[in-house]
């Protein structure tokens, strides 16, 4: 047990980024104005890491519908967010947001929990098949 607890601390160690994992749990509507605004309860704010995986190539187009090679090969990334193992209550559909990291780049951006792929006995991480939530997308439409 001592191993895997170092191996739990040493993944975690690269964990340098921090996220809040939001749900949506309905939405409310203002009275007098109509307005809708979406209900979201956090789930989990901590340390993780983004990773991307693969590069394989397949003729996809991009998810506007957009291709600016058609009929050409496009690389196919895996995208994944790990959180330490002891983030438990994460679930499928829920919304991850990177609010710190030393790349400036990743501040701000939206993933969507897809599924868990560290579903083992002795994980060091739990691992999350995720997909980025493009920044035009409306908030409205991200939800479910």
């Amino acid at each position: 047990m001592r191993i895997l607890n170092r191996a739990r601390s040493m993944a975690e160690s690269l964990m340098t980024d921090t996220f809040r994992i939001t749900r949506h749990t309905g939405e409310t509507v203002d009275p007098e104005t109509g307005a809708v605004t979406q209900a979201v309860t956090t789930v989990y704010e901590g340390r993780g890491k983004l990773q991307t995986a693969g590069g394989v190539a397949s003729n996809r187009a991009t998810a506007t519908g957009e291709s600016s090679n058609a009929g050409g090969m496009v690389p196919e990334w895996a995208l994944y967010l790990h959180l330490p193992w002891t983030a438990t209550g994460v679930r499928e559909k829920d919304m991850a947001e990177c609010t710190a990291s030393s790349d400036p780049d990743l501040i701000g951006r939206r993933y969507r929990l897809v599924n868990m792929q560290s579903e083992k006995s002795h994980a060091t991480a739990k691992r999350w098949n995720v997909q980025e939530i493009p920044k035009e997308t409306d908030d409205a439409a991200d939800i479910g």
